[in-house]
């Protein structure tokens, strides 16, 4: 009988405090017998059948002549989309379906209300095993679906059959983005097909991309060696040599006999039973796809691990039998599983197993289906993608799909069409890590890894631990990656943004915490990826950071040594991000802008990360937690450097949505400034931001704030807080760091005009002018997942800027990890002077090599300065003079990815509004536009070497520099005296 949930407030509310997909109000399991509301034709016939399930121990059969109905009375339960909710999900109707043998036609489902077709769709019945569908009444459907549609009517192909029927839902609510289109429902969400999240739903459009040359000669003997070293690479690489007894594969067959009982489902599919009753989750049998995977991976390893041949035919008989389960539970060419986006996560594990059975699986005929499925479901289409229709490369497809789409290449039995795929494979990767446009995914020029728009070492750690292995693999052999240089950078930042293994908090996206790491091995993975040899850059830097890892010995046996820790300055910004190191420490600091979100928040994830992009100035020497931060206890309201309402933290959690159907439930907040970032100039560097708060907070905070690096001091400045909160103070953070877990004794303490603060990290901090306080002791904080209570042990002390801060300003500097000696020194004379603090600039001298910051928030003339005059552009600007030289780095900070106001971002009030990043499609895969700079200077100067970006025309005792730029990458021009 038909079971109904009715979801209650209680019910609702759950929904909304967690990422649903999907919700509905009635499902059949089919239980309690055929259901009253259903009846057929007189020549079919409804059972209730124990044969097969999806859940439960029945299904319902259906055997029927062709062109017989089904029909099943009651309101389906459509709902019409309310624009106002708060997220995006719409009705869909769901079933499964098996089908013991394939019909070559298809079954119509119709919607109908009052005896009037309103909603109709057909159903490819071309397959064997269980198939699901989920289609959208508003968007798939042929037709206009109404409220009120009383009856659902299945209209069998034209032919005589069998078919069972298991969960079938009249109408659950299912994200937009998610329904997925295969080759039973191949008319399913077409959009996704471009969509953002492509890489994981276009299996059907990538599938059937796969075009195969005419083999008109063999292949090489050459080529077949190169492929055999890469089939052993890879297989060494996964290997896993285990003792295989009796008792073992005994094991094993029984766990397979059990899982035959199974549903095999992925985590996105389970998303449909979130509203079950218990009664209906009583009834579920599900088996995880990537524990599956785990299992059948463990038969690999022991089929590998063994020359007795008993064992080995009894082992491939298990791995056979779970095979065919796979296949018979849907999971097999052609089918979407509903929908399959990140699927690539899950099922890593099958694919490895099927490598590792390759010789029993084409010996008993058995490959073939095995390779095609391994083929559609890694989405391996994705490289017969057109080259002019590649624009970077999703950091999913390096990190999950991948593999295995290498793995759909190595089980080829025919080794012209495995040259031909491996070649496939090397074009298009050496195609999609070339530097990507705009925020689009992949790399950039200045070592960024993007995904989600954003830079993201927490993906980027992703991206190598996909990418390099192929690279290592294919290295050595003439299928190695063109473009190597790039992914070489971009690993050799990891390593400067990163110390030694954590990267800077203010990187972590959404993930603010101390739990991912960037991978060594990774490291020396790529160094092997070139045509011919071991680069020497990634080997030494390998031996510094793991001196006795798995690789280290041979590296060692190569003559390579282990390299220093990288010192100087760097600028990425791609990341609004400025990096400084010295001996063992880095220091950075990041921004936000009109281009890039200042925080990333998922409904589980930095519920308090508000600010993590305020001008975040971070020291880190070692860990995160031997730097200061633990997240337990941590004040979010309090990020080192940044210039912030102190709210409390209660009041700070997000308010979180889904603001279209680009994006799922998330925060990722822009500003409206277009001046953010950094600049370098003789190992030294210097960032410099126009913070603007987002309107859906507290549009009024505002600041201008500059960080200068000179070696191992940094200055900060900030001038022009404003904002109107008139009940919490607004604070410029000084530090704040983790204490340990012996209790500390409480102190508060508040400091005013110039003062010298030693922080438990050794870094000495002059604050001039300054309402300062310090307290020390328990720290009560939340939880940034699930917003429960913490605490800790801390230290934090900030510049106190009052409430309703108007015009208010800040400075101080920073001695990094300085000995006694230089802290005595940094109090005697600190090393800097500050020659302009307002709204047009920030303006800092290092009095000890002379090098001069300019962070020019405004273009216009400079006052009284003893080198530049004026620039047409805000910009930032170093000075570094020699004698009669002068040598000038120049940025300027606007990215540039569009000109003019983004009007869509803005109401009707002229107010800005919470946008996704993602549906910023007219500008967010834009390359950056060519912007042509005049900065004039005082004296006159010709250039020492000539650049094609740069003009020099002298003129009344000045020289006029016209400097052209894209992606605010800094240009440092050599000048000398005429």
């Amino acid at each position: 009988m038909k079971k109904k949930t009715l979801i209650n407030t209680f019910l609702i509310s759950l929904f909304l405090a967690s990422t649903i997909s999907a919700y509905s109000d009635t499902i059949y399991q089919f239980e309690d017998g055929v259901p009253k509301n259903f009846s057929v034709s007189k020549t079919s016939k409804l059972s209730i059948t124990d044969e097969k399930a999806k859940d439960g121990k029945n299904s319902l059969k259906w055997n029927f002549k062709g062109k017989d109905t089904l029909v099943i009375k009651g309101d389906t339960e459509y709902k019409v989309f309310d624009e106002n909710s708060k997220e995006k999900a719409r009705s869909s109707y769901a079933m499964w379906i098996y089908n013991k043998k394939p019909i070559n036609d298809k079954m119509k489902v119709e919607f109908k209300k009052g005896g009037k077709v309103k909603s109709s769709f057909e159903i490819n019945m071309n397959f064997e095993g269980w198939r699901t569908m989920w289609v959208q009444y508003d968007r798939d459907m042929k037709g206009t679906p109404e409220v009120g549609m009383d009856e659902i009517v299945l209209t069998a192909p034209n032919s005589n059959g069998e078919i069972l029927i298991d969960q079938l839902y009249p109408s659950v609510k299912i994200d937009p983005r998610h329904n997925a289109r295969d080759e039973q429902v191949d008319f399913v969400n077409l959009g996704a097909d471009s969509s953002p999240n492509a890489h994981w739903m276009a299996l059907y459009k990538n599938y059937n991309r796969i075009k195969h040359e005419r083999v008109v000669k063999n292949i090489s003997e050459e080529k077949k060696l190169e492929i055999a070293k890469i089939e052993n690479k890879y297989k060494e690489n996964i290997m896993k040599k285990v003792d295989v007894t009796p008792a073992l594969i005994g094991e094993y067959k029984e766990k397979m006999n059990e899982c035959e009982k199974l549903t095999l489902i992925s985590p996105q599919t389970k998303d449909l039973y979130r509203d079950f009753s218990e009664e209906q989750k009583a009834n579920l049998k599900d088996f995880q796809i990537v524990e599956y995977g785990k299992m059948l991976r463990e038969l690999g390893f022991m089929y590998n691990s063994t020359d007795n041949k008993e064992y080995k035919a009894e082992i491939y008989s298990i791995f056979q039998k779970g095979l065919d389960h796979l296949f018979d539970q849907g999971w097999a060419k052609g089918s979407s599983q509903g929908t399959i986006h990140h699927l690539g996560y899950q099922v890593r594990e099958i694919y490895q197993a099927i490598f590792l059975m390759k010789e029993p699986l084409q010996q008993s005929g058995n490959l073939k289906k095995a390779k095609e499925m391994v083929t559609w479901y890694s989405a391996m289409g994705i490289l017969y993608t057109p080259q002019n229709e590649i624009k970077g490369v999703n950091i999913d497809v390096l990190n999950t799909m991948l593999p295995g789409m290498l793995i759909a290449a190595l089980l080829n039995e025919d080794k012209n069409i495995e040259e031909q795929e491996i070649t496939q494979l090397k074009n298009y990767l050496s195609k999609s890590i070339e530097y990507a446009p705009g925020l689009l995914g992949g790399f950039k020029e200045d070592g960024a890894v993007f995904h989600h728009m954003q830079n993201y070492p927490a993906y980027a750690k992703g991206a190598f631990d996909g990418l390099t292995p192929i690279m290592y693999y294919l290295g050595n052999t003439s299928f190695a990656l063109d473009n190597f240089d790039i992914v070489k950078k971009a690993i050799l930042m990891s390593r400067v943004y990163a110390n030694k293994s954590h990267w800077l908090l203010t990187l972590g996206g959404r993930h603010p915490h101390d739990e991912l790491q960037i991978s060594h091995d990774v490291i020396a993975y790529a160094a092997y990826g070139k045509e011919e040899g071991v680069d020497k850059e990634l080997a030494e830097a390998y031996l510094r950071l793991v001196p006795e890892g798995k690789f280290a010995d041979e590296f060692k046996k190569l003559g390579f040594k282990a390299e220093s820790a990288p010192n100087g300055s760097w600028t990425m910004n791609m990341g609004s991000l400025q990096l400084q190191r010295r001996g063992e420490w880095l220091a950075g600091v990041k921004g936000f802008s009109r281009y890039l979100v200042g925080n990333e928040t998922y409904i589980k994830n930095n519920l308090y990360g508000r600010y993590m992009s305020y001008g975040t100035f971070q020291i880190l020497e070692k860990s995160l937690k031997d730097s200061g931060f633990v997240q337990k206890g941590w004040n979010w309201a309090h990020y080192p450097g940044t210039t912030a309402i102190a709210l409390p933290l209660d009041k700070m959690k997000v308010s979180i949505s889904q603001v279209d159907t680009y994006s799922g439930v998330e925060e990722m907040l822009l500003s409206d400034e277009t001046y953010s970032g950094g600049n370098s100039l003789n190992n030294n560097g210097m960032f410099a931001m126009k913070l603007h708060e987002n309107p859906k907070y507290n549009g009024s905070h505002r600041a201008r704030k500059s960080v200068f690096f000179f070696d191992n001091r940094a200055v900060l400045l900030g001038s022009d807080i404003e904002n109107d909160d008139t009940v919490n103070e607004t604070h410029t953070t000084l530090f704040q760091n983790y204490l340990g877990e012996n209790k500390v004794k409480d102190e508060k303490k508040n400091l005013n005009g110039d003062n010298f603060i030693l922080d438990s990290q050794n870094n000495l901090y002059k604050v001039v002018n300054g309402e300062v306080v310090y307290t020390k002791g328990l720290q009560k904080s939340f939880d940034q997942k699930v917003g429960t209570p913490t605490e800790n042990n801390y230290e934090l002390a900030y510049i106190n800027h009052g409430t309703n801060p108007k015009e208010k300003a800040y400075e101080y500097a920073v001695l990094i990890k300085g000995d006694s000696k230089e802290q005595s020194q940094f109090k005697k004379d600190s090393g800097y002077k500050v020659l302009q603090k307002d709204y047009n600039a920030h303006i800092v001298q290092d009095t000890v090599s002379n090098l001069r910051g300019y962070a020019l928030f405004e273009a216009g003339e400079i006052k009284n300065d003893e080198f530049v005059k004026s620039t047409d552009t805000p910009s930032m600007i170093m000075v570094a003079p020699e004698k009669n030289n002068l040598t000038l780095s120049f940025v300027d900070p606007d990215l540039r990815l569009y000109e003019g106001r983004d009007e869509s971002q803005y109401d009707e009030n002229g107010r800005m509004k919470e946008v996704s990043i993602y549906s910023r499609v007219e500008w967010n895969g834009n390359n950056s536009i060519p912007h042509t700079s005049t900065v004039v200077l005082k004296g006159e100067y010709k250039l020492s070497e000539k650049l094609d970006n740069v003009s020099v025309e002298v003129k009344n005792n000045e020289t006029i520099l016209k400097v052209t730029t894209v992606y605010a990458k800094p240009v440092e021009i050599k000048l000398e005296k005429r």
